[in-house]
């Protein structure tokens, strides 16, 4: 494992070309929420059941290994693993990775579709549609890890945070965890991602941009957070699985509802499709989407 500290400053190099660029990028989310006023219950925005499903089968998953080292961690403190509750948790990819070392999980969201096509097969995962700040139906100090993945920006977090100092118990631990853009090793797709990414931006909600940047400025309660941003998740995809991608996000859905008369995703496709035929590639090519995980203990006392 590879921790760097809070206060180390200690991050790897960008996914993208230079430092520089991607600051630059990111910068435009802040910029462009114009979509999304202030006062949008930004939890609303996954409740259709087409957006929910296309979530379901087309987001990544996570890989084995950020899940043993978020266990591992929490043995540190804390070995009987008998519950995590996995807040925004979705239809479930994080919740049923955690399922294989903890006695039970329950995944909590606040849409009902996204609860709805979690899966129904795994003994030990509940999933229930809630908040992340209101969990009455959870006891104080009963929580052996509380955590977020791919979801915490959108959650009121001050009293996410709250909930989970009155939920977890001593020794227990918070994670927050996800990934930010995805990347490739072809010159030529790369280049066409980030030219994409850049267009939705426009359409970002100004809440992405910690996640995009790895929640550098995040506080959680408790003192000793550390934070891993070592792990790599890759993913084999077709023009059409990437498509399907993008889909499930929000920033395209935005842009689409914006711009009803164009067909984006289609001509995304046929920019990825002639990006591959100019750089001599197959049909199938890697993308690389970089992790990051913040974790701190409860104290014993």
């Amino acid at each position: 494992r590879v921790y760097h500290s809070h206060r180390s400053g200690c991050f790897p190099p960008r996914s993208w070309s230079t430092q520089r660029d991607q600051t630059m990028d990111t910068t435009l989310l802040f910029q462009s929420s114009h979509l999304v006023p202030g006062n949008v219950d930004k939890s609303k925005m996954f409740l259709g059941m087409d957006h929910s499903k296309v979530y379901a089968e087309h987001r990544p998953r996570y890989t084995d290994e950020l899940f043993k080292t978020i266990a591992d961690y929490c043995k540190e403190t804390n070995p009987d693993l008998n519950l995590a509750v996995d807040v925004g948790c979705g239809p479930g990819m994080s919740t049923i990775g955690l399922a294989k070392y903890f006695q039970k999980v329950i995944g909590i969201d606040v849409s009902e579709t996204q609860i709805a096509c979690a899966p129904k097969d795994i003994p030990n995962c509940e999933f229930k549609v809630g908040y992340s700040d209101k969990l009455p139906f959870i006891e104080a100090g009963t929580v052996d890890l509380f955590c977020c993945g791919s979801s915490f920006h959108w959650l009121p977090q001050k009293e996410t945070l709250a909930e989970a100092d009155r939920v977890v118990k001593p020794g227990g631990t918070i994670a927050i965890f996800g990934y930010d853009f995805p990347c490739c090793d072809i010159p030529e797709v790369e280049a066409c991602l980030k030219s994409i990414w850049t267009r939705m931006f426009s359409f970002a909600p100004k809440e992405t941009a910690p996640a995009l940047e790895r929640f550098r400025g995040l506080e959680l309660p408790y003192p000793g957070l550390i934070r891993n941003d070592e792990m790599k998740l890759q993913m084999n995809y077709t023009v059409e699985q990437n498509i399907e991608f993008l889909r499930s996000t929000r920033s395209a859905r935005a842009y689409m509802e914006a711009n009803p008369t164009q067909d984006f995703l289609g001509d995304v496709a046929e920019e990825l499709r002639q990006a591959l035929h100019t750089s001599g590639a197959g049909d199938i090519y890697s993308v690389t989407f970089n992790l990051y995980l913040l974790m701190v203990h409860k104290p014993m006392n």
